[in-house]
């Protein structure tokens, strides 16, 4: 991929510098004219739209009638991060609230296969799985990348 593909997905550091000429440029228009409807398609626009929906729905004290916590803002930008960094081969999972504020992130796969991931504002993930007879689960810190140990989960599950 090129560095402009790079740039376009928001993926270079600040000190590296896309190209100057002409061909560059349209390069990069072209780039970025897929990626703006990558995210507005049916298949990948969807998820964003689920999760909006969710935060929206979910963005006052109480939201469930039962006490639950309000969905950040904060929780709702690192979501659409998460979403934005799971690998291209794995399908989009379902999209609910959790009563602590978080939002989770969910794999059924059949039987006794099933992921969770839940997304806060505090850049922690934290995830359950459970892979035929056996189990995982734990946090992760949620920098620039997705930790090894979500994408390891996420390919175990669609193995």
């Amino acid at each position: 991929m090129s560095t402009i593909a790079f740039q376009g997905l928001g993926l270079l550091s600040r000190d590296m510098r896309p190209g100057v000429s002409e061909e560059a440029h349209t390069l990069k228009e072209r780039i970025d004219t897929v990626l703006r409807s990558m995210f507005q398609s049916v298949t990948l626009g969807k998820p964003f739209e689920i999760l909006k929906e969710v935060y929206v729905e979910s963005s006052q004290d109480n939201w469930d009638g039962y006490g639950a916590s309000a969905v950040g803002s904060d929780t709702y930008l690192e979501s659409q991060r998460f979403l934005r960094l799971l690998p291209t081969t794995i399908p989009f999972p379902e999209i609910t609230v959790e009563p602590d504020g978080e939002i989770a992130f969910e794999w059924f796969e059949g039987p006794r296969r099933v992921l969770s991931i839940s997304v806060g504002s505090e850049n922690i993930l934290t995830y359950a799985g459970l892979f035929g007879i056996n189990k995982t689960h734990g946090t992760e810190y949620f920098g620039d990348v997705l930790p090894a140990t979500i994408v390891s989960n996420l390919q175990r599950l669609f193995a």
